[in-house]
């Protein structure tokens, strides 16, 4: 096992400017991927309050829904919407 120096870059041996230029060109893409997976989770966290929020909507409006179903009203006009529907 050779020990390890630190030399200059324009000492370095044609195969290590090579092995360097290949290290740097793997850490940009793992910076690029790191970067896209931020932006991925951002997305996510977003669309999960998007979610959220709709079904928060769809509570209310199925609790509106089943309020008037339950209503006085709406149970006194059922036979006023049967006949109608019957003249369609």
């Amino acid at each position: 096992m050779t020990p390890t120096t630190n030399k200059p870059l324009d000492q370095a041996t044609p195969g290590e400017q090579i092995l360097l230029a290949q290290l740097h060109q793997v850490q940009r893409a793992l910076e690029q991927a790191y970067s896209q997976r931020r932006e991925q989770e951002a997305e996510t966290a977003a669309c999960a309050d998007r979610i959220a929020a709709l079904e928060a909507e769809l509570t209310e409006a199925k609790a509106q829904l089943d309020a008037v179903l339950a209503s006085r009203s709406w149970r006194l006009t059922a036979p006023l919407r049967r006949l109608l529907g019957r003249q369609r």
